[in-house]
């Protein structure tokens, strides 16, 4: 099996220009260490509640051509790319699944 893929720079570098305030943005792997090395990869992008819409788009069109293009990029190496995306204060108070 090939070696594990980091995209975390990846989906910050995608996400950045998307928003209004980019040094609020937080992409991190929540794999679990013992899901190493499997096919699927999971992401959560954090980003401020007004930049939140932008990085999902109406009908959800930009979020879903972010994962297109992760899931290509990364689709030699028989990966599949999980985008989830919060904003910060949703996050913080435990409205996360």
């Amino acid at each position: 099996m090939e070696g594990d893929i980091d995209l975390t720079e990846d989906i910050k570098s995608l996400v950045e220009p998307l928003v209004s305030n980019a040094d609020a943005i937080l992409v991190k792997r929540t794999d679990k260490p013992e899901d190493a090395g499997k096919r699927e990869q999971n992401y959560l992008i954090l980003c401020d509640k007004e930049d939140l819409g932008k990085l999902i788009g109406r009908h959800g069109i930009i979020s879903d051509s972010i994962r297109t293009l992760l899931n290509v990029s990364v689709k030699n190496d028989h990966k599949k790319v999980r985008l989830r995306f919060d904003d910060f204060d949703s996050f913080n108070n435990g409205e996360n699944k």
